[in-house]
């Protein structure tokens, strides 16, 4: 079955949904005529209609026409939705992505039975500007095909990597939380600059910049700590804020910013 023969469903259709919708849409993956969606909202569910240009739908119908079907929801929501998605009845041969953060495929596996087709999905907030960054984990007995769809799919948004679910809660703090994470580092050094003269604005672009660009280079296949050496000379400017980093252990700072967002990642397990 090609990609573009698939009908998809969403149930939920919030920030992350549409962010999904709209780069498979901008990257003719998959037709709008193809596409179903639901939400709990009415209002916005008519807003998002006419504003994506796909069909707002009922439950019976989303399973029932689609071959894939995305969760969407919030953690809080999910046991309601598999039950009701169960309660729709025979879900074989449906193929299942899930966007809940925290919960684990065996989660799944006990609403919908333990053959269910399924693929837990992390994309962030940056797959809205096709550079995010998707951590997938793989249910039991996946087909290489459903395998090669999601890599399709989450190659429309950015960057993927695939991990062991055991990792999940750890790599939800790092790539799906770690955005706010930097837009806060990069406000602090903006209002830094703002602090001294320069225009929010001004201050802004350049911190956005430094960032971008101190990523690029990691990306091209560059190592932090070489980088570092390259820049940081002896009672320079640059070794002298990278000693304050250090006196204060801005590292283990940072690592328990992450390790209390891996913590609340696994609280959504239970």
């Amino acid at each position: 079955m090609r990609m573009s023969d698939y009908h998809i469903g969403f149930m939920g259709f919030g920030h992350m949904a549409q962010v999904i919708f709209s780069a498979l849409d901008r990257a003719k993956i998959i037709p709008r005529s193809q596409v179903l969606f639901l939400r709990r909202d009415r209002a916005k569910m008519k807003e998002n209609e006419q504003k994506f240009g796909i069909t707002a739908t009922g439950l019976p119908n989303l399973v029932e026409k689609s071959d894939l079907i995305f969760l969407c929801m919030r953690p809080q929501q999910a046991e309601t939705a598999l039950l009701e998605l169960k309660g729709m009845g025979n879900l074989e041969g449906k193929k299942l992505i899930t966007i809940i953060a925290g919960k684990p495929i065996a989660f799944y596996q006990k609403h919908l039975g333990q053959e269910i087709q399924m693929v837990r999905a992390m994309p962030n907030i940056a797959s809205s500007v096709m550079e995010g960054m998707t951590i997938l984990t793989y249910g039991p007995g996946v087909s290489s095909e459903f395998k090669s769809i999601t890599h399709l799919l989450f190659s429309s948004l950015g960057q993927i990597a695939e991990v062991k679910e055991d990792l999940c809660d750890r790599t939800t703090a790092m790539a799906g939380s770690g955005p706010g994470f930097v837009f806060c580092l990069i406000e602090a050094m903006a209002r830094f600059g703002e602090q001294g003269g320069l225009s929010y604005q001004e201050a802004l672009k350049m911190a956005a910049q430094v960032f971008a660009g101190a990523s690029q280079l990691i990306l091209k296949g560059q190592m932090p700590t070489d980088l570092i050496a390259q820049i940081a000379t002896p009672n320079g400017i640059t070794q002298t804020g990278l000693d304050v980093m250090a006196k204060h252990e801005m590292e283990k700072q940072f690592h328990l910013v992450l390790e209390a967002a891996m913590r609340k990642s696994r609280e959504f397990q239970k």
